[in-house]
């Protein structure tokens, strides 16, 4: 646990009244945790850069395919208002329609999706491509939740064989022409703040959070802000603690470095990011006693399924929406999705992930099925939301699976190796194979 300085565990006196609402002031404005206020007039330079009918099909196709868009939208032929409030009167921004196809107005950004080089042993030549491996890793690896050992293996850090895969696949990306740039390397992070700089807007968040659960138990409101209950005795005070110590945490790794990064990548304005990921089944509640499932499953999104209830009323989340809209990368995004998916699937030769919650022939609150390969899915994630550019956000193997976790602990070798009773290859290599081959059918290279 994050050790709290002394004044601070006396916060729920007067002095912390002030410091509780002046941390809610952040979330005045209806932004989420952490993000800046949307630069509304950003978007002018889409003006007329397309029709109504391929707005709306993108909405209610790819990115709010529940509707949810059109309870802050109010359109007609010539244009789009979006509001901050469901009853419609606090307009935010005013999209004009081109009339046609043939009238739209050039994007004001372009990310090149053509191999141009004529070098057939560097065909990525002049396109750039970033790199994210996912999570911070190092000292940060267990407040992340992405670490674990069972017995006397060695311990599995995802962070680590996100870093060892891009690796691989940057070696493989460079031979191959393309500029390779990251997100992040190594395992420090990006962003300046850390948990014990984000206890202010941890309590604002937690705020905001009860207030939209409100209950019996639910804690008292001053000037419509709710502010946790004075403790009663030492286990509410250390709970409460707890409480501000878990979300500052998340604020950390979850936010602030998701949001560092995106100022990163966004500045390279790269042709095509590329998230690279390891999924996980739950493994229980004590990392040194992990839970082995019996089969790993892969899964790899696109920016779209806008929640409702937990996205949609944020501004900056309609922002952003309208952002990766306009840009058009929904369409440059299925298709990298179903290459490199379609490769992880037959080079990794893992099953698809299934949301057994939900019927196959339904989408759930939070993903939406798309393409035809059955790996791919819409789903709204910081990262894939605010990178501009097309991403491809890749899920790979289950760590704690028993078909993969005893190749992940053999870790990277060149070659064959005979792991449980199977020659073969290195899983890193495999996975930074896979990508790279869908990356290369993504710019037009054979």
């Amino acid at each position: 646990m994050i050790a709290f300085p002394r004044p601070f565990r006396r916060f729920f006196g007067v002095a912390a009244i002030g410091l509780v609402l002046s941390a809610g002031l952040a979330w005045a404005g209806k932004v989420s945790p952490l993000a800046p206020v949307p630069d509304w007039a950003g978007l002018e330079p889409y003006q007329r850069t397309i029709t109504r009918g391929e707005f709306s099909r993108l909405i209610d196709q790819v990115y709010t395919p529940d509707g949810a868009f059109w309870d802050y939208a109010r359109i007609d032929d010539g244009r789009v208002t979006i509001f901050s409030d469901t009853a419609k009167t606090e307009p935010l921004f005013t999209l004009h329609f081109a009339a046609s196809d043939a009238a739209e107005a050039p994007l004001p950004y372009h990310y090149q999706t053509q191999a141009t080089s004529n070098d057939p042993a560097r065909p990525l030549k002049g396109v750039r491509i970033a790199l994210d491996p996912g999570h911070i890793g190092g000292d940060w690896a267990q407040l992340e939740a992405r670490y674990f050992k069972l017995g006397d293996d060695p311990p599995v850090e995802e962070a680590k064989l996100n870093m060892i895969t891009c690796d691989l696949l940057a070696e493989r990306l460079r031979a191959d022409g393309a500029d390779v740039v990251w997100a992040k390397h190594g395992y420090e992070p990006v962003t300046s703040e850390r948990p014990d700089t984000l206890h202010r807007e941890a309590i604002a968040a937690l705020a905001n959070h009860d207030g939209t659960h409100e209950s019996e138990d639910a804690p008292p409101r001053l000037f419509g802000l709710s502010l946790p209950r004075f403790p009663q005795d030492h286990h509410e005070l250390s709970t409460t603690e707890w409480r501000i110590d878990n979300e500052a945490a998340k604020l950390f790794y979850r936010t602030a470095e998701i949001r560092a990064r995106g100022e990163v990548v966004n500045k390279f304005h790269p042709d095509l990011t590329i998230c690279v990921h390891y999924n996980a089944d739950d493994w229980g509640d004590d990392p040194n006693h992990p839970t082995l499932t019996g089969h790993s499953r892969l899964i790899i999104f696109i920016n779209g399924a806008y929640e409702r209830k937990e996205e949609m009323p944020y501004d900056d989340c309609k922002y952003d929406l309208l952002r990766k809209l306009l840009d058009r990368t929904a369409v440059q995004e299925e298709r990298g999705c179903a290459l490199v998916g379609q490769a992880m699937l037959d080079t990794l030769k893992y099953p698809p992930e299934v949301y057994n919650h939900i019927p196959s022939d339904k989408d759930s609150p939070f993903v939406h099925h798309v393409t035809d390969v059955p790996s791919v899915y819409a789903r709204d994630l910081l990262a894939n939301r605010i990178y501009h550019g097309p991403v491809i956000y890749c899920e790979g193997p289950y760590m704690n699976a028993r078909d993969a976790y005893y190749r992940i602990i053999a870790g990277d070798y060149i070659g064959m190796r005979t792991i449980q009773g199977q020659s073969v290859p290195s899983i890193y290599r495999d996975y930074a194979s896979a990508v790279e081959q869908g990356v290369l059918k993504y710019f037009g290279v054979q």
